[in-house]
């Protein structure tokens, strides 16, 4: 995005001070509808994350879904184990740039990184088993609050699973590095020490997408490879398609493994739904009636038949969970493929709670 770009969307700069109290520092990151900025809370003399919202994406002129469910979330049960693994909306306020824009602000605790960034202190970019099984025992717990209290995430990927900051001192550090090195990362500077990795904790951030149980901010959700299979499709679908977007994420981070790619060479490689479906099929299918009678009619008539097989399925090599997850072996590798088959059900109402799948072998054993 271009500085006028940026200009115009974030009419904002280092060392303003917004809402009477937090003094920007930095900006950490910006999206498509929003950018981040690192602050220090002069009332509290703490750190804090602002994220500023674009005015011609909500105009800021009503209560939207990323400003009201946060609000819910924050006060829905904070006993809950999950509330410390998801991010906690701190303040929220609207700030009107020289042009008149309104711009909704929230406020919470800064992160070190994203999944993205964290994977690379590992070789390979691939998380450890025993790390992997803590972030997913978080992430799970996270989902168990949300889904209690009427909310559906619909957006989780890397890019939206954040480490906490271990100690706030380090914010400190990075910032004194920075003015030499404005390469520096803060998720950098979050371990002193490898052996402290296993201490990870993170929470589920941005619900800019997410919905209500009961009322949905749109129906096309998810990111496109990882979307369940009624999304797809075009049916009904509730909190469960957050279960299948987590499973088919598990593989990713913990062995790099891209569980569906849309793709055959057959038609040169471009993603198609057809192919997506037909990797699913394979994998776990079939696909029940009852969820191709209640899809988009179009789309399910153009790839199913009358007998709900998939028309002129292409031939692909064998699809083999085993052969896949390479990092893993012995009851290690058997435990895991039984979570994800458990979260990777075609049916979503056989696919296993966020509760229950806290309880599966490979998150309670090692």
């Amino acid at each position: 995005m271009s500085d006028a770009s940026n200009a115009e969307f974030y009419p904002v700069s280092i060392g303003q001070v917004l809402h009477h109290r937090y003094r920007l520092l930095q900006r950490l990151g910006s999206g498509r509808y929003s950018a981040v900025y690192l602050a220090r809370d002069q009332k509290e003399s703490s750190y804090k994350a602002i994220k500023i919202l674009r005015p011609d994406c909500y105009n800021g002129k009503h209560d939207l879904f990323e400003l009201e469910i946060p609000r819910h979330l924050r006060r829905a049960n904070p006993d809950h184990p999950g509330y410390q693994h998801i991010t906690i909306l701190l303040d929220d306020f609207i700030h009107i740039g020289q042009s008149g824009n309104r711009h909704v602000c929230l406020v919470m605790e800064p992160m070190a990184e994203d999944m993205k960034g964290f994977s690379f202190f590992f070789d390979g970019a691939k998380i450890p088993n025993l790390i992997m099984k803590r972030i997913t025992r978080q992430l799970l717990s996270a989902l168990e609050y949300a889904h209690a209290s009427g909310v559906i995430h619909s957006d989780i990927k890397q890019d939206n699973i954040m480490v906490k900051v271990r100690d706030p001192s380090i914010i400190d550090r990075y910032l004194k590095d920075s003015l030499s090195n404005p390469a520096a990362n803060l998720g950098e500077y979050n371990f002193d020490d490898i052996s402290e990795l296993i201490h990870t904790e993170v929470v589920l951030c941005d619900w800019g997408s997410s919905s209500w149980v009961r009322k949905h901010l749109t129906e096309m959700i998810q990111p496109r490879l990882l979307r369940a299979p009624e999304v797809i499709l075009g049916a009904p679908w509730g909190k469960e398609v957050d279960i299948w977007n987590l499973g088919a994420l598990l593989p990713e981070l913990l062995d790099t493994v891209q569980m569906f790619s849309g793709k055959a060479t057959v038609t040169g490689g471009v993603y198609h739904i057809k192919h997506h479906i037909e990797e699913i099929d394979a994998l776990f299918g079939p696909f029940p009636s009852e969820m191709l009678a209640n899809g988009n009619s179009k789309l399910v008539e153009r790839i199913f038949d009358n007998d709900c097989k998939i028309r002129d399925c292409t031939k692909r090599p064998p699809a083999m969970l085993e052969r896949w997850i390479q990092c893993l072996d012995g009851p290690e590798k058997t435990n895991f493929l039984s979570l994800i088959r458990s979260m990777l059900i075609i049916d979503p109402k056989e696919r296993k709670t966020a509760l229950a799948l806290q309880r599966a072998s490979w998150l309670t054993t090692g």
